[in-house]
């Protein structure tokens, strides 16, 4: 019997392994999970009589035939290496929901990649989309498993693609019709070996899409090698392409639209001219994707701004989990007038052009010592350390003067406090309004 090996259980291996269950019958599935089985998913398990492992991966694993990886688990792991070595056939469930749902020769599948700016361009594009009256799933690794749209047809598919699960594709078939890579800076350096590793990870999708691939201009100089010319659309942030962003006008072939107009973020008008490109490939007027984006709603914890303290902003942007996207979310304000927080477990990245940055700024607070950032630090920088977010607020009220902003911007993964991104940005959205409240009751 056929036995194919689950390498972590978590939500996509979760949603793949009952859809397997329901398709492949005859399969003998194995889960093997490094850390704890949820006590649900151990019901589904035993209901099923799926023969599983917790705390560990042990041979048992290795006897599988195919393997389906969590993401997470990276190919320089010792599990990883492992599985590799092996020599079987692997994939992940982005890849084999690809493959399942290519079968009905339906649908058009975008996938998008970048190191920042991937969720909201995928959102944004899925609002394009669907605000045209076309059937459209959003999901991939913004939380929705794409197998989850395997019970229902869609016109379109619009994918949010991780490096992660890029570095474990195999495949030579194009799975996309579209896709972009939109920017490419130092993060996962705790996962990939190298930044020219994590970089080729990302640029793996250009070579598994059969149409257009948007990506920036330097890239397409620096790797012109690894694509087929012909199939990659060159983008600029300095107006020097045919896809092009000049003072917050986007230019392509003669049109230009004043994105600006609906755009207040920098970072987020890079995001909304792939948008609207790749909204373009797709057969829509660009005239009616830009104005369709004026009623988009940006996800939470990115560049939101929470509350007006005695003149001075509280700026929520808990998704920037590497110094890229701090320096992006710094691009928007003068930085004599920024107190800045920044906190998170680091993932072995130089911080060099984050610390040039933050030199001028008024003040950096920065939350635990996970960061790795303190370290690289002079004396020159006005940095202070904190034990916990209250502490970060507290201080950042004290400091911050009127016109001020405070832009809790943090540069590094939760997990050394939280759960996840959005659980650390309810926390500094709950401070933020305990000292509104607070300084509302003192007047």
């Amino acid at each position: 019997m056929f036995k194919v090996g689950l390498v972590g259980l978590g939500t996509s291996n979760f949603e793949l392994l009952k859809y397997i269950r329901k398709t492949y019958p005859e399969w003998n599935c194995f889960v093997s999970e490094q850390g704890e089985i949820p006590q649900e998913r151990r019901i589904f398990l035993e209901k099923e009589e799926i023969e599983f492992e917790e705390g560990g991966h042990t041979e048992k694993l290795l006897e599988s035939d195919s393997f389906i990886m969590s993401p997470g688990i990276s190919p320089n792991s010792l599990i990883g290496k492992n599985v590799l070595n092996t020599g079987k056939p692997i994939t992940t469930e982005l890849e084999f929901a690809l493959k399942e749902l290519r079968k009905r020769k339906k649908g058009i599948f975008i996938g998008i990649t970048g190191t920042n700016g991937k969720t909201t361009t995928v959102t944004m594009l899925g609002h394009i989309l669907k605000e045209s009256g076309l059937k459209t799933f959003i999901g991939g690794n913004i939380g929705v498993p794409l197998i989850s749209a395997i019970y229902e047809d869609y016109d379109f598919y619009v994918l949010e693609v991780s490096s992660f699960q890029l570095s474990w594709f195999n495949s030579e078939e194009q799975l996309f019709h579209l896709s972009s890579v939109l920017n490419v800076a130092e993060d996962h350096l705790d996962y990939h070996n190298s930044f020219r590793e994590y970089l080729l990870a990302k640029l793996k999708i250009v070579n598994l899409t059969s149409g257009y691939s948007i990506l920036r201009n330097e890239l397409t100089v620096e790797f012109d090698k690894l694509f087929t010319k012909n199939r990659v659309v060159p983008f600029s942030i300095r107006g020097e392409t045919i896809l092009s962003l000049k003072d917050g006008i986007m230019l392509f072939h003669k049109a230009q639209l004043e994105l600006k107009k609906y755009i207040k973020a920098k970072h987020n008008i890079e995001n909304a001219l792939i948008a609207i490109a790749l909204s373009h490939f797709l057969g829509l007027s660009i005239y009616d994707a830009f104005e369709k984006i004026a009623f988009y709603r940006y996800p939470d914890h990115r560049m939101s701004e929470i509350a007006t303290i005695e003149g001075v902003k509280y700026i929520d942007d808990s998704k920037a989990t590497n110094a890229h996207a701090v320096v992006k979310a710094l691009d928007n304000f003068s930085p004599d007038n920024v107190v800045l927080i920044l906190a998170g477990k680091g993932k072995n990245e130089s911080y060099k052009e984050l610390i040039e940055r933050i030199r001028n700024l008024k003040k950096v607070i920065i939350i635990g010592k996970s960061l790795g950032l303190v370290e690289k630090l002079d004396c020159e920088i006005p940095f202070v350390i904190v034990d916990n977010m209250s502490q970060a607020v507290e201080l950042a009220h004290k400091i911050a003067r009127q016109g001020d902003v405070v832009l809790f911007s943090p540069g590094g993964a939760s997990f050394d406090m939280y759960r996840n991104y959005k659980e650390r940005g309810m926390d500094f959205i709950e401070k933020v309004n305990t000292l509104k409240e607070m300084v509302s009751s003192s007047r």
